[in-house]
Formats: structure tokens, sequence, C-alpha cells
């Protein structure tokens, strides 16, 4: 397996259990300005979805397997239950995702340092700095994958024995390295991933590697570099090369971070300040008003309406005013317009940068599944 090989199919199975969400948005479009309600559905979808796992990350990390559930996770991301279950079909499937997310930025920062130009024991080496790199700066999402997903049922089991075993292959390709190496057994992989993941998931759990105390710095696990690749270098390279191994000094993490720049991972949640729940419908009356006053002119209430796909001319009136409560949305008109004078809503700056926020993180997903497919 190459190490751009790793994560193709976590995109495929997470096309599957996205179809049903992307069918829903669809339907919803019908209408006036269906196309573009399409769009916007899609985008939704994709934010919301990247908010639920944040969610469920900060909740499994800082709670346990035991607190986790759909009710829990939509507390904490601050979404109704009915926008939970249009996109995840459960709490298996948001735990799932999760997963996936993991993988696919371990990918995306493998295929950026271009792995495969390298020789197997520097593939190892470099790639276990990629993960470790990643655990460090997000020691939350590393902990949910390393601890807490070992606790949920079987049908999760399944999907991490799916996710683990290329991991486990990139490690097997050693045994083509020399004749003695090639006397290993596929066992022999197995075993030394289980071994690596242990060592990092102990760490990840004492306080010294996860928190910073009076000031000082977490420890991190990139300093377990040396140790961990001679661990795999040892049964075979040899001895006097896991010695050299553990000697070496560690890598720039710039390949590393930029490898992760750019597509909204790791990023913060634009939504966890703000002092309202973004619906499904407010975000498209969001888009809308985006979309219609991007040359600088002002729209009214009926032309927001009818781009974001919203029939109900009353509906959207008061989300356009819920928006502008918050700071959103400005109305260039009067206060008290003449009768038949139409309003005339711009985004604010603060409604421009958040939609920036959303729009980057929400599409960071569908470029990263391009990335590895």
């Amino acid at each position: 397996m190459s190490a751009r090989g790793v994560g193709r199919a976590s995109a495929q199975r997470r096309t599957g259990l996205a179809e049903q969400a992307a069918h829903r948005s669809r339907r919803r479009s019908e209408g006036p300005g269906g196309a573009v309600a399409s769009r916007q559905g899609q985008s939704i979808v994709a934010l919301q979805r990247s908010r639920l796992i944040d969610a469920a990350v900060g909740l499994l990390a800082a709670q346990g397997y035991e607190a986790f559930s759909a009710a829990a996770v939509c507390e904490r991301a601050g979404v109704s239950r009915r926008t939970f279950y249009e996109v995840f079909e459960g709490r298996d499937a948001c735990l799932v995702a999760l997963l996936e997310y993991a993988e696919e930025r371990i990918a995306k920062a493998f295929n950026g340092m271009d792995l495969a130009s390298l020789a197997w024991s520097e593939r190892i080496r470099m790639g276990l700095w990629a993960i470790l790199c990643i655990a460090d700066s997000d020691p939350a999402l590393a902990r949910v994958c390393l601890v807490e997903s070992q606790r949920a049922g079987a049908s999760i089991q399944l999907e991490r024995e799916r996710m683990t075993g290329r991991l486990v292959a990139f490690i097997d390709e050693g045994r083509s390295e020399s004749a003695s190496a090639s006397k290993a057994s596929e066992l022999t992989a197995e075993a030394l991933f289980g071994a690596v993941t242990s060592v990092i998931a102990a760490r990840l759990k004492q306080p010294a590697f996860r928190e910073e105390k009076d000031g000082a710095p977490r420890a991190g696990v990139r300093g377990l570099l040396g140790e961990l690749t001679a661990m795999i270098a040892l049964p075979y390279l040899g001895t006097a090369v896991a010695q050299r191994e553990r000697k070496r000094p560690l890598p720039s993490a710039t390949a590393v971070e930029t490898a992760q720049t750019g597509d909204g991972a790791g990023a913060p949640n634009p939504l966890v300040d703000l002092p309202m729940r973004l619906t499904y419908r407010t975000a498209r009356i969001l888009l809308a008003a985006a979309a219609l006053t991007a040359d600088g002119a002002g729209a009214s209430n009926r032309q927001i309406a009818e781009h974001a796909g919203i029939s109900d001319p009353g509906q959207a009136s008061k989300l356009l005013s819920r928006l502008q409560d918050h700071g959103l949305l400005q109305n260039a008109t009067q206060h008290d317009p003449p009768r038949g004078e139409a309003n005339s809503w711009r985004l604010t700056a603060n409604g421009q940068q958040l939609l920036h926020a959303i729009t980057a993180r929400g599409a960071s997903h569908a470029s990263t599944e391009e990335a590895v497919s």
C-alpha cells in the first residue's frame, strides 16, 4: 500500500454516508432558484458536518465515550437533533466520520510530504513525524482516535480495523528491504503498529503531554520520534540502523504544517462564539444575501428569499431580522420606510468575516476528498 493510498477508501465510504444528506439538500432546493439553492445546501451540509465533528471530538475528549450521544453532541454544537440526523444516520455514523476526518488529515500530510519518493526507512520516519505533529497540534482528536474510539461497539471496531490496516500495510513494506527482513511476517507489522499506538496513547493520557501547568508548555509527543522509528526499523533493518534512528535530530515541522494549511483542518470553529443558532434556513439567507450584494448593491427581502429558495416571505423576514439583530446584516433603508419601499440588505463586516470562515471550513472536507481520491 502506497503512502498516497492511505485514506483513499475513506473518501469513498464517506461519500456513501453523505448521499442521504445530499439527497435531502437537493429535495429542499426544488422551486425558485433551485440550482443556486442546491449549491448552498451542499455547502451548509458540509459546514454542519464539520461543526458536529468538532463537537463530537470535544465531547469525547472531555467526557469520554460514556457521555457520547447524538443529544450531547447537538447540545455542544448548538444545533437541533433534526440537523444532526440530516447529516448523520446516527451516533456511530458521526464517530465513523470523525475517524475518517483524522485519516484524511494524515493522508493529506503524507501526500504533501511526498513520502512515496523516499526510501522505506525514511518514509516510516517522516510518516511517524506527520502523525506525531498532528497529535501535538490536535491532542483531543488524537486521544479520541487512539483511546475513546476503542470503547465503541463492534461496527466502529470494524471501521478502525479497516483504517489501521492501511497503516499496518505501510509498515509491512519493510519486508521487501532485505533477505533477512523478508523472513518477518505480516504479524510483525501488526504488532509494531499496536506497540507504537499504545505508546502514543499512553502519553496522551498523561497531563504533562496534553495540558499546560503553571505556564509550562505541554511536553508533546514529537520527542518520541527516534524511539518509535527505531522500534519499527529493528526487525527489518537491524540493530545498527535502529541505534542510528534513536540519535537523529528531530526534523522540521514545516512540511507537515504546510501540508495542512489552507484546508480548514484543525481551524477554529467560526460558529463557536456566535450568539445564535445558525440553522439551515438562516445559513441559506446569509449565503443568498452575500451572493446578491457582491457588487455592493443592496437586496430586498423578496430577492433574498427567492435566491435562498424560501417560499414563505414572513419566515424570510424573520430570519433577516434575526441576522440583523446579531450584527451580521444591515438594512440601508430607513427604520420606517415609506409604504411600498423595499428593504436594502447588505452584509456587515462581521457578517462578511463569518461567511468567509464558514465557506472555507465548509469546503474543507470536499477539498480533502479530492486530494486523497
